[in-house]
């Protein structure tokens, strides 16, 4: 079909821009993604599959930095809010305690178990969790940081945006979003509303993009420069958005596909880094230690 249904997108141009394993490249990044996180779960995670609510994937990994109580990191992996772990995509919390950063990497049930309203929910659920608990866990509950990638990056932004419009960010000093999608309704034009199946009041609340009211925590917008031009553009978008709030900072990891990414977060060095160690209370220097 050639009519025009987004933009200048026909159907099928807009299944493609948001696809990301369209090739046998994109899948062997993939592939290295979760191979690497796996190996740092098994060497690096201090406590494994703990819980923070009543649903038996209410999950996460603890990867506990070193000395007394410091800032923490709470992640939410990607996998088109129908799959992935804990060991998706933590392979950089490595990188996060080489600074003195703890991480929590969790997981939450998913499509088609509960509908993405309710995954917001659980996301919502194990930040609170993890600040109410910060001295059990051994985390300064003063120095949270809430990250995602992909779908998970719809989740934080979505999680963080509900904090702030509830004034509930004590605490919360950044987030930081990586090639997520934050303005739903082109999804809903594409293949994914077939998994998803928001109706248009659902498709506007799931939007962080369009539910933004309230200020936020400074926000680290990530993708990847070789990514589709939709997630670019969601980036860019969000970012701007953010801007009319406070402090944004938009980062395009060079010749980065959707997995390549986080490239630039698994060397303790690389230029984003210094979002996250300025606004958590580290110094970068604590990585050549």
């Amino acid at each position: 079909m050639t009519e025009k249904i987004y933009l200048d997108y026909t159907r099928d141009e807009l299944d493609a821009q948001y696809t990301n394993v369209k090739n046998d490249a994109d899948a062997a990044t993939q592939k290295r993604l979760q191979s690497h996180s796996a190996d740092v779960a098994e060497r690096l995670a201090t406590s494994r599959d703990l819980s923070y609510g009543d649903h038996p994937s209410n999950r996460f990994d603890l990867y506990r930095a070193e000395g007394p109580p410091g800032p923490v990191i709470v992640f939410t992996h990607g996998g088109q809010w129908q799959r992935g772990s804990t060991t998706a995509s933590c392979g950089w919390a490595e990188a996060a305690l080489s600074h003195g950063i703890s991480f929590v990497a969790g997981t939450f049930p998913m499509i088609p178990e509960v509908r993405l309203p309710e995954m917001v929910d659980h996301a919502t659920a194990l930040v609170r969790h993890v600040r109410a608990q910060a001295d059990e866990l051994g985390v300064d509950r003063k120095r949270i940081c809430i990250a995602g990638h992909s779908s998970g990056a719809h989740l934080a932004a979505a999680t963080l945006v509900r904090l702030a419009n509830e004034g509930d960010l004590d605490g919360i000093v950044c987030g930081m979003t990586v090639s997520g999608n934050y303005d739903m309704r082109p999804l809903m034009l594409s293949y994914r509303q077939d998994f998803m199946q928001l109706d248009d009041a659902e498709t506007i609340a799931m939007s962080p993009l369009l539910t933004l009211d309230k200020p936020m925590p400074p926000m680290q917008v990530a993708h990847g420069a070789a990514e589709s031009d939709e997630f670019k553009r969601q980036a860019s978008t969000w970012h701007a958005a953010l801007a009319e709030q406070g402090e944004t900072k938009l980062v395009a990891v060079p010749q980065a596909n959707h997995f390549d990414v986080f490239l630039g977060l698994e060397d303790p060095a690389a230029p984003l880094w210094d979002f996250l160690t300025g606004h958590l209370g580290t110094s970068t220097a604590h990585a050549a230690e």
